[in-house]
């Protein structure tokens, strides 16, 4: 039985046995669990401070699910690992990772552009798709869940995530590629998805997980194209700021894009609609597919690298053509692998 669930019988069972207790022990009791499901530990100093913000957030969680039961939301929100953050340290921990600079880009006709060095050239694609449902997982396509831990990688995540799934379309076979080999080789003054992908192109490659493990703090790049996983041959781009391009290309296979951390912070489950989200590039995510619900309508599925304690087991369901909601089409890329 997971953590959470028997923490939630226990408060139940305490509420219903034990009249007397008070909404404090209750708190408390929340608290002590919230530590325990979460492996976090301060010291008498800092515990009653992290309690307290635990407390404020837990109440902004509490109303929003409130309105969610009455179906004035589309999503509800859970605690996670970042319900003790205050909202700039969850700001500054999401942050800082992600600025792909599009502006000498130009204008874009097509439904993505293939990114030389020097050069970008047009694809002669159509925008329509038939596909009302896509998601990728069924189909074997994307590998488990990982989670980054605490450092700021989703742009590697994202970037071999796109790659492993794209080589299984080509290949038949799903290997896991390492995110590490892009920490400590593919460094640059932005870390940021088309980078990586571009660092995997001028290497000639990328390493298998098994070859190089993840440890997430940047080390000694140790890339060794024996054990190459896969090989970039081009780069493209989905046409920026269009829903449709995006949905078009991902029918085809998963897409890296970027995404404004205001998705994450209290997510659980559900399709993620808010108008307030904004489009700053802060988060790297795999767009794996797409769909419809009769009460949410149409939404994307996203993969992140938070771990399957995060969300809807690690993925996140945004909304889709609500006005590009959270940037989701601005930043958005995949490979094409040789063979």
């Amino acid at each position: 039985m997971k953590p959470t669930i028997i923490v939630l019988a226990v408060l139940g069972l305490m509420r219903c046995t034990e009249a007397r207790l008070t909404l404090a022990e209750v708190q408390a009791a929340e608290w002590e669990a919230y530590k325990a499901e979460f492996n976090k530990t301060y010291d008498e100093e800092q515990d009653p401070l992290r309690r307290q913000v635990f407390e404020d957030n837990k109440q902004i969680i509490d109303e929003h699910n409130a309105r969610f039961a009455q179906g004035k939301e589309t999503y509800e929100m859970g605690v996670n690992q970042f319900t003790d953050f205050l909202e700039d340290e969850f700001n500054g921990n999401i942050n800082g990772m992600l600025s792909d600079d599009i502006a000498n880009l130009g204008l874009f006709h097509g439904v993505s552009v293939h990114l030389d060095d020097n050069d970008v050239h047009e694809t002669e694609t159509e925008l329509e798709t038939d596909n009302d449902h896509v998601d990728w997982r069924k189909l074997g396509a994307v590998t488990p869940v990982q989670h980054q831990g605490h450092f700021n990688n989703s742009w590697a995540f994202a970037a071999a995530g796109a790659v492993e799934s794209r080589e299984y379309l080509v290949t038949g076979k799903l290997v896991p590629l390492s995110k590490q080999n892009l920490v400590d080789c593919c460094r640059s003054k932005h870390r940021r998805t088309l980078s990586a992908l571009k660092c995997i192109k001028k290497m000639g490659g990328i390493d298998t997980e098994a070859s190089y493990h993840y440890r997430g703090k940047a080390h000694r790049c140790h890339y060794k194209k024996k054990h190459a996983g896969a090989v970039v041959s081009k780069i493209y781009q989905s046409r920026p700021g269009d829903e449709n391009s995006l949905a078009h290309n991902v029918a085809k296979g998963p897409v890296a894009a970027v995404i404004s951390r205001e998705a994450l912070r209290f997510y659980r489950r559900g399709v993620f609609h808010n108008p307030r989200c904004g489009q700053t590039p802060d988060y790297a995510v795999l767009v794996v597919g797409y769909g419809y619900g009769e009460n949410s309508g149409d939404y994307w599925i996203l993969k992140t690298s938070l771990g399957t304690a995060w969300g809807e087991q690690g993925y996140l369901r945004l909304a889709r053509n609500r006005q590009n909601l959270c940037g989701i089409s601005n930043r958005a890329y995949f490979p094409i692998v040789s063979k």
